[in-house]
């Protein structure tokens, strides 16, 4: 995971920045003024960043060259190196942890999230942010088998009800659940500058055989390839 995001690091903060404006989620996670928060798998602090009214923004990654983007383009965050299945932080030291489109990156999603509840004080909340494939097994496994393909620290995808599991399995309450849909493209999702030329190949080349299978809604767009992108949001408090 290191390698790959320390690789394209600057062109990863380019393409993905704007990318959680639309998705008010400042509202959704009951921000507080006064409220410290932190981001595990904050990447270049593009949806920290929006957490503004903060009083405390720390971000937590593994790799240095992501929060090297951070630092420079978000100031008012602090970075911090750091493992999501051991957070360098105190029990219950901030109001809001979150974590966004970072848990498909984790075989072991269920302790990483255990520590988020650990890290999260009395009264505070856990926000979830990432990409969910549909409830269909067999769609979830083609979803998996493109994501791999287009990036190899992929995980897994996972639908909406394996977060749900996967929050309860680490002592975690669900008390707010979104869903959002949105149109996408192959060109914006794979930015020549960020990935290799034969990955992007090897991505279309997969899309023109399975993208069908992917539960993704893959449609021609002219040169282009249009798809549905799906993230879920979840909002719950420690039990």
């Amino acid at each position: 995971m290191a390698s790959e995001f320390g690789r394209a690091a600057p062109a990863f903060a380019e393409r993905t920045a704007g990318r959680f404006d639309h998705l008010d989620v400042v509202r959704f996670a009951r921000l507080r003024p006064g409220d410290d928060v932190v981001e595990v798998g904050a990447g270049t602090g593009n949806f920290l960043a929006l957490f503004a009214g903060a009083r405390r923004r720390v971000a937590v990654d593994i790799t240095h060259a992501m929060l090297r983007e951070a630092r420079a383009r978000h100031p008012g965050v602090d970075a911090v190196g750091g493992d999501a299945l051991r957070l360098p932080l105190r029990d219950r030291s901030f109001d809001l942890v979150a974590s966004a489109q970072a848990l498909h990156h984790m075989p072991r999603p269920v302790p990483a999230l255990a520590e988020m509840r650990r890290v999260a004080a009395r009264g505070g909340r856990v926000l979830v942010v990432d990409q969910v494939s549909t409830e269909s097994y067999e769609q979830t496994v083609m979803m998996t088998e493109l994501e791999k393909v287009r990036d190899p620290s992929h995980a897994a995808s996972r639908p909406p009800s394996a977060f749900r599991i996967m929050l309860r399995a680490a002592a975690l309450r669900v008390v707010d659940e979104r869903v959002v849909e949105e149109t996408q493209r192959l060109s914006k999702w794979m930015w020549p500058g960020e990935f290799p030329r034969r990955r992007i190949d090897d991505v279309r080349a997969f899309i023109e055989r399975y993208g069908d299978e992917t539960g993704m809604d893959f449609r021609r767009d002219g040169d282009d390839w249009a798809f549905t992108r799906r993230r879920i949001m979840i909002l719950a408090t420690p039990e």
